[in-house]
């Protein structure tokens, strides 16, 4: 785990390197944390994606990925793909890309519902728990987007591009 949140000397010459700001919606973040947890293949993951050419200013926007990401040969460099997690801290510590606020489920709800409202609520009590449920988790990952975020890792060297990150409606 890394101390600071720095490029590294040997990623410095790759074209993200000149990212200084990557600029993301919160309402995409948290709908991209939504469409993972509502999908029904496991090959496709909705991520944020940023499209060359790499500006110092850069769009974070929802993509959705359909099964492992391939680029033709020719494209370099190619888009990076950032998930929902990659904006948010994690109480567990510096771990990029990963967050302890998951999705609540219905289940989860059933569960707290019949904490609420007895052993057998009926399904408004556990839309109404999910609804709330939902809110509170929408609330906490706003309340902690993070300020600066990892954009590329070289999973060869474990060299990192670091980013700062604003968030806008």
């Amino acid at each position: 785990m890394r101390d600071t949140y720095i490029t590294d000397e040997g990623v410095r010459d790759h074209p993200a390197a000149g990212i200084e700001t990557v600029v993301a919606d919160p309402g995409d973040i948290i709908e991209t944390f939504s469409r993972n947890a509502d999908e029904e293949s496991r090959r496709n993951t909705h991520v944020l994606r940023i499209e060359p050419p790499f500006e110092e200013e850069a769009s974070a926007e929802p993509y959705l990925e359909e099964g492992p990401k391939r680029y033709p040969p020719d494209i370099d460099p190619e888009p990076l793909h950032l998930s929902p997690g990659t904006f948010v801290e994690n109480d567990d510590g510096a771990h990029p890309g990963e967050t302890h606020l998951s999705v609540p489920t219905l289940a989860e709800a059933r569960t707290v519902a019949r904490e609420d409202h007895g052993d057998d609520p009926d399904e408004s009590a556990v839309e109404s728990v999910h609804e709330r449920l939902t809110d509170e988790w929408k609330t906490a990952v706003r309340e902690r987007l993070t300020d600066r975020i990892r954009i590329f890792f070289d999973p060869v060297t474990a060299d990192e591009i670091w980013a700062d990150a604003r968030y806008e409606e």
